[in-house]
């Protein structure tokens, strides 16, 4: 439970969100990373990231990942739904990420009602 209480101070000193462009639910996310950050086996540089929220036709969601430095193809990351976290996210969306061997990885995004998203390893 240390890590978990220790993940979550690191992802909010180093995440911050914001800009939601959407009808009822989040489509687009805005975030800023102060430190590199593993998606995948890519690694997206510290700075902006665009994170755009794509639904399939089906139950499937996707996460696509852009770096504002414009460094290569978006990263596309498979997750799952979350619908009730216990994540305190004071009304904004909160970017979780996890610490291991030295590396920070994106884990969860939580929306404001609590719902959001889990990476898939």
């Amino acid at each position: 439970m240390k890590i978990k209480a220790l993940t979550m101070i690191c992802a909010a000193a180093i995440a911050v969100c914001g800009t939601v462009h959407a009808q009822s639910s989040v489509d687009r996310i805005s975030v800023h990373f102060s430190t590199p950050v593993m998606i995948g086996e890519t690694t997206l540089p510290a700075g902006d990231c665009s994170i755009q929220v794509i639904r399939g036709a089906s139950d499937s969601v996707m996460l696509e990942l852009r770096s504002a430095a414009g460094n290569g193809d978006g990263v596309l990351v498979p997750v799952s739904r979350l619908n009730d976290s216990d994540v305190d996210t004071n009304g904004h969306v909160s970017v979780i990420l996890s610490h291991r061997n030295n590396s920070y990885l994106l884990d969860q995004i939580v929306l404001p009602d609590h719902t959001g998203f889990q990476v898939q390893e």
